[in-house]
């Protein structure tokens, strides 16, 4: 990690005045990782609130009404965990010190096989993963003590500052708080999450409007939060993520003894919005023996809910010229998809690294920022947001079916993907390729085009259990719903 001041900079050390508009994860990060480059970063978050002393008091206390998805469940990947761990080791040490839920799928399913050993290099799938709160807590209390950051809460943003630049392309210079304080910025970094009215900013100050590839995952969350009565976490029998034909069951641990258990189901089926209400979200959770043990513990907050759950990604490069220069978004404010695969901070976290790059290499050129930011983002976040959103899409299908009555048949390419899973629990290195995908690390498409990999899968498909899991038909679900 470059400390402040180090001369090593590709833009030769000279200091910037960045603000940052949002104070959630990646906003916090980005303040971080550029603060270390040697600028002075101020972010501005609308929630007044500071953090709790601890990270209980901020799963129970903390109001952040910017935050989605604030109480519902979450997941690290290894990705976002080496992240941490290596650029941002305050926030990393401080999910360690309070309980952090230590993992590594990889380790665990070989674990499961005879005669296969670990490697060292099985190392790269280790996890730390704990509730949003307690993740968001940890970042904010680094920032706040960080050199160079300044955080100012309670300061909504009204909107952008900007000139002209000489092509007449907008250049940001500031932001305009709903204060009247204007706030003059080399750079702005939007970082306001899934919520973003960066669009509306844009049209304020005469930009072309970004290209905007938006549509609603389908999906509708319930979700509820467990801690353990003994101490003992409960034990992985399952996947992590149980596809029940016209619902799914996710359930992930988290720090200090508690996890959370959620239902979900597409949005429009009528019949399983009853999934709020805990006496039936109780008996479908138990009609599945694969993770019927996972309500073995004390419920510590209420069944909550969330629909509307946009898959989008937004693109400020348009027939090759940037729509606007000064402004970088990162995250949510720019990609964001369904949280039921654990992507969204992993994948804000690799954003927000791309973009220090390129700030290291191009600060005094917007025009060649915005450029390099746009391709970079396009060839390293832009292919997980398509890979979540061709899941997505794939998984409120199937749903869609089996409402209806009938039993999905995969395509070809589906076919192959679903002999992958299936297969992790035979061939190690197909255990490892699975984990690579899992653990954000490797997209899918980059491993299979590996030389002999979908040959070495297929290979093994009379192996694989394509049974689902024990569980409830449609009908059984909707006596149990009704």
């Amino acid at each position: 990690m470059l400390s402040r001041g180090d001369n090593r900079l590709g833009y030769g050390g000279r200091m910037a005045t960045i603000a940052v508009a949002g104070g959630g994860m990646c906003g916090m990060a980005a303040a971080m990782m550029l603060a270390d480059d040697g600028h002075e970063v101020t972010v501005f978050e609308r929630d007044p609130q500071s953090p709790p002393t601890d990270p209980n008091g901020a799963f129970h206390d903390w109001q952040r009404r910017s935050v989605a998805q604030f109480g519902l469940a979450h997941w690290l990947h290894a990705r976002g965990t080496s992240i941490l761990r290596e650029q941002l080791p305050a926030v990393y040490d401080g999910l360690v010190e309070h309980g952090g839920y230590r993992f590594n799928l990889v380790k665990y399913l070989l674990s499961l096989m005879p005669d296969v050993e670990v490697t060292p290099d099985d190392d790269r799938f280790d996890l730390v993963t704990a509730r949003r709160s307690t993740i968001e807590w940890s970042t904010a209390q680094a920032a706040d003590a960080h050199p160079g950051v300044t955080v100012r809460r309670g300061e909504p943003i009204a909107g952008l500052l900007a000139t002209n630049g000489s092509d007449g392309t907008p250049h940001v210079t500031g932001l305009r708080l709903t204060s009247g304080e204007v706030f003059d910025a080399d750079l702005v970094v939007d970082a306001t999450g899934r919520r973003s009215p960066t669009s509306d900013w844009l049209a304020e100050i005469g930009t072309v409007a970004p290209l905007d590839h938006a549509e609603d995952s389908g999906f509708a969350y319930y979700g509820r939060y467990f801690r353990s009565v003994d101490g003992s976490m409960p034990a992985i029998i399952g996947p992590l993520l149980g596809p029940y034909g016209s619902f799914s069951i996710l359930t992930l641990p988290a720090d200090d003894n508690t996890w959370a258990v959620t239902l979900y189901g597409l949005a429009d089926d009528k019949a399983l919005r009853r999934f709020r209400d805990q006496e039936v979200y109780d008996r479908v959770v138990t009609a599945c023996p694969l993770h019927a043990h996972w309500l073995d513990g004390e419920p510590i907050t209420e069944i909550k809910s969330m629909a509307g759950v946009v898959d989008r990604h937004r693109e400020f490069v348009v027939d090759g010229a940037p729509i606007v220069t000064g402004m970088l978004s990162v995250g949510d404010a720019s990609s964001c998809t369904n949280p039921s695969l654990g992507r969204g901070i992993s994948l804000g976290l690799m954003h927000v690294e791309v973009m220090r790059d390129c700030i290291r290499d191009h600060l005094d050129d917007p025009h060649a920022l915005a450029l390099a930011f746009h391709d970079r983002s396009d060839a390293e976040i832009t292919p997980w947001h398509d890979a979540t959103v061709t899941t997505d899409r794939r998984r409120v299908s199937d749903m869609r079916i089996f409402r209806d009555g009938g039993t999905p048949v995969p395509s070809p390419e589906e076919t192959i993907a679903d002999t992958l899973q299936g297969a992790v629990l035979i061939d190690p290195e197909i255990t490892r390729a699975f984990g690579e995908v899992f653990s954000c690390l490797t997209t899918a498409d980059e491993v299979m085009a590996r030389p002999g990999l979908i040959e070495r899968v297929m290979g093994l498909a009379d192996q694989v259990d394509f049974r689902p899991a024990p569980g409830p038909d449609r009908a059984q679900l909707l006596e149990l719903v009704e």
